[in-house]
C-alpha cells in the first residue's frame, strides 16, 4: 500500500478541519485492513495499526470497526440503517437533476457583498465580546446571542455562494441547515423553532 496519498489527507483534515470529526465508522473492513482475523479475533500487524500511529490519540479513538448491524447500533439507530446493511430503513437512492436557473442568486453579487459587510461587522463584534468573556467579563449572553445572529446571517447568505446540490433538491437540507430525514421530522423541527 502506498501510505503517501493517506499520510497527506490526514495532515489535510488535521490542518484545515480540525475537531470536526464526531465519529467515523468503517464497516465491514477486510482483515488485512483491521488487522485481526474475524474467526479467530487475534491481533495482526493491520493496515489500520498504522496509520492509526500518525494520528492525534482523539481523532483515532473517534474511529470505530463495525462487522454488523448490532455493532452500527451502538451509534446509528436501526431505524436509520439501510436495508443493505441489514437496517430498517427504505431508503432508495434517486438522482434528482439540477433545475435550471437553481443557481442564479450565485451571479447577485451585489446582495452577496452586502450579507457578507454584516456578517463582517458580527464576527467582529464576536471576536471582541470572545476576547472580554475570556478575560472574565460577564458577556455571556450577549455574545450567545451574536452567536445566533451569525448563524441567521450564514442561511441568508448561503445561497449567494454555495451551489444547491442534490440534497437541496430533495429536501434533506433543513431551511437553517440540518439533515431533514423526512418530512414527519422536518415538520417536528419547525415545530421546536
Amino acid at each position: 500500500m502506498d501510505y503517501t496519498p493517506v499520510k497527506f489527507l490526514i495532515k489535510a483534515f488535521e490542518a484545515h478541519y480540525p475537531e470536526s470529526l464526531g465519529v467515523c465508522l468503517v464497516h465491514k473492513a477486510p482483515w488485512i485492513f483491521q488487522g485481526m482475523l474475524p474467526q479467530l479475533q487475534a491481533s495482526l500487524l493491520g493496515i489500520w495499526n498504522i496509520i492509526k500511529g500518525w494520528l492525534d490519540p482523539v481523532v483515532a479513538s473517534k474511529i470505530h470497526f463495525t462487522r454488523s448491524v448490532a455493532d452500527l447500533e451502538k451509534f446509528i439507530p436501526k431505524s436509520r440503517i439501510v436495508k443493505e446493511l441489514e437496517g430498517d430503513e427504505d431508503f432508495e437512492y434517486k438522482y434528482v437533476e439540477p433545475v435550471p436557473g437553481e443557481n442564479d442568486l450565485m451571479k447577485d453579487t451585489a446582495t452577496r457583498d452586502k450579507i457578507q459587510e454584516e456578517r463582517n461587522r458580527m464576527v467582529e463584534r464576536f471576536e471582541q465580546l470572545t476576547k472580554q468573556w475570556v478575560t472574565g467579563d460577564d458577556v455571556s449572553a450577549e455574545r450567545d446571542d451574536v452567536a445566533k445572529e451569525l448563524n441567521a446571517n450564514y442561511w441568508k447568505l448561503d445561497p449567494y455562494i454555495r451551489a444547491r446540490t442534490l440534497y437541496d433538491r430533495i429536501g434533506a437540507i433543513g431551511e437553517r441547515g440540518g439533515f431533514v430525514y423526512s418530512k414527519t421530522e422536518e415538520m417536528k423541527v419547525e415545530e421546536q423553532k
